[in-house]
């Protein structure tokens, strides 16, 4: 697990989502199989639903929103962004709470999520 404070060393970009969220976001390294750091993820929990932010450079950043499975309701991803880190940052911001008007709810792709290689 990576805290909040080395997420902010590595991104300071990131200030902005912790602001807007309390500092509920979780950040931690996703590892290749020769155990080097590939990709700074970051994940906001709401009920139902998790925001995740996958981060390989400042110039390579992919942030989605998923919708939990739970009985009788298959999750899967209602919304995603890629770009640059801070495109996806925006994007993230700009994206309304779950509960929220306007807020994406139908999944678009269903089951596990993992991003691609160069998702972006």
């Amino acid at each position: 697990m990576t805290s909040i404070d080395e997420a902010l060393q590595l991104y300071p970009e990131l200030a902005v989502l912790i602001a807007l969220s309390h500092a509920l976001w979780t950040f931690w390294y996703l590892t290749d199989t020769a155990g080097r750091p590939e990709w700074l993820v970051g994940v906001l929990n709401w009920p139902e639903y998790s925001d995740a932010l996958w981060i390989v450079d400042r110039g390579e950043a992919l942030a989605v929103r998923l919708r939990v499975d739970s009985p009788g309701t298959r999750g899967g991803v209602v919304w995603q962004s890629a770009g640059s880190l801070t495109a996806a940052i925006d994007a993230l911001r700009a994206l309304p709470a779950p509960d929220e008007p306007g807020a994406p709810s139908r999944v678009i792709r269903s089951g596990p999520f993992w991003p691609p290689r160069g998702f972006c």
